[in-house]
């Protein structure tokens, strides 16, 4: 457990410091510009649905649909113009009680550019097929002897083609992203029992690499903070409040997009009562 925690912490401590050098306007000399920070609003959501592919219950699929909106120049209208749609099938296998692979050989996103100057007014949608390698790692804080405090590592590797229909063609690069979640139960409950409510938050960061990467190779920072509740024993919702800084590409821009977060999850692998003290069904 000594390791985890020193991820943990090794994880804030860079996000931190990475937000205090972005976000602070640097001392150029005079007539020269500085860091902007557009504020903008969105509402996201995130449907999934899994299922097993084999009786032992080791390897099995799953379908992630990402939604997302966001407001005009002017105002807070989280729905009134399109962000995000995506679609990712996904195919998985568990090791032992608590490592998971995923591997996601083509997913289809069509984006917006988000709107915060009036220049961003008017751009073309853009269609990008991604490649993406995931590994998850669980880990629980025990309290009277039981398992109670889910802690999730989530290592997700992206390979992208974005604008795949340009006439010159698509621009690729490569991108690796680091999450750290926590899930703690409110109600006794352990996290993959029925009726459980349960906090929810987790934080990530995107590293971009490739020819098309300008001064951004630091993306994005994402911080999400919400509740949850299971039903019928194998579906779950979470609600909450994401934050999120976008980094240009010219190193002087940064979208703050923030707003309401929706998951919906059909969650047939909670069948595996996966961090459980018992053995796997």
């Amino acid at each position: 457990m000594r390791g985890i925690y020193k991820k943990i912490v090794l994880c804030l401590f860079i996000s931190f410091t990475s937000l205090v050098g972005y976000g602070q306007e640097m001392d150029f000399e005079s007539g020269a510009p500085t860091r902007r920070m557009f504020d903008e609003r969105m509402l996201y959501t995130k449907w999934i649905v899994t299922n097993f592919l084999t009786e032992d219950k080791t390897w099995f699929w799953y379908t992630d649909v990402v939604y997302r909106r966001q407001s005009g120049l002017e105002n807070n209208n989280l729905i009134e113009n399109p962000l995000r749609f995506s679609v990712r099938p996904f195919f998985a296998r568990q090791f032992g009680r608590f490592t998971r692979v995923h591997l996601n050989p083509i997913g289809l996103f069509v984006s917006d550019a988000r709107l915060g100057q009036p220049t961003d007014l008017g751009s073309q949608s853009e269609y990008e097929l991604r490649s993406t390698l995931e590994i998850t790692q669980d880990a629980y804080v025990k309290k009277a002897g039981k398992e109670w405090i889910n802690i999730t590592h989530r290592w997700r590797f992206e390979s992208r083609w974005r604008g795949v229909v340009e006439p010159i063609g698509p621009d690729w690069n490569f991108r690796t992203r680091y999450r750290t979640r926590f899930r703690i139960p409110l109600n006794g409950k352990h996290f993959y029992d029925n009726n459980v409510f349960y906090t929810v938050n987790y934080h990530e960061l995107h590293l971009e690499f490739g020819p098309g990467v300008r001064l951004n190779q630091f993306s994005q920072n994402r911080n999400f903070f919400g509740v949850g509740y299971r039903f019928w024993d194998w579906a779950r919702i979470d609600i909450g409040y994401l934050h999120q800084y976008n980094f240009r590409g010219d190193g002087m821009t940064i979208d703050m997009s923030r707003g309401p977060m929706f998951y919906l999850f059909i969650d047939y692998l909670s069948k595996l009562r996966i961090g459980r003290d018992k053995p796997r069904l």
